[in-house]
């Protein structure tokens, strides 16, 4: 006897027709609680509570890991507060979600060079220009300084 192919949904496809077929906003009240925590660390970041905000928005990427803006933010918050050991695998983090990133590229690229990485720093400047060639003239000074031995 042959077995016969299951056409069982999956639980996550499942979720999802039953909310598009809802139609109440379902969907948008499960992203609710990221963007809340979003907020929340925007706020507390306004204020200078930089250790709250940085629990408000890695709570908001780990409701949301494939999130560019809650990555950047998250990375922005560290790179503001010079913690560079944590911006810059954030950065990359970001960079993973959205390869043609500008911001992260740049991210990156000040990371790098806070960090003494002037190499790493030149190739992820060079990234960000190749992708926004408008961004040349801002950075040429820094690039400048950069390859001077």
């Amino acid at each position: 006897m042959m077995n016969k192919p299951s056409h069982q949904p999956s639980h996550r496809a499942a979720l999802l027709l039953t909310l598009a077929l809802l139609g109440t906003g379902a969907a948008q009240a499960m992203a609710a609680p990221a963007a809340d925590l979003v907020s929340q660390g925007e706020q507390q970041w306004k204020a200078g509570q930089l250790a709250d905000a940085q629990k408000s928005f890695q709570a908001a990427l780990a409701a949301e890991p494939r999130s560019l803006d809650i990555a950047l933010k998250l990375a922005g918050l560290q790179l503001s507060n010079n913690d560079f050991a944590a911006c810059i695998p954030a950065y990359q983090n970001a960079i993973s979600l959205d390869a043609n990133s500008v911001r992260a590229w740049l991210g990156l690229g000040f990371a790098y060079l806070h960090t003494g990485k002037n190499s790493l720093s030149m190739a992820a400047f060079q990234e960000a220009i190749r992708l926004d060639p408008g961004k040349k003239a801002a950075l040429q000074p820094m690039l400048a300084k950069l390859q001077t031995p």
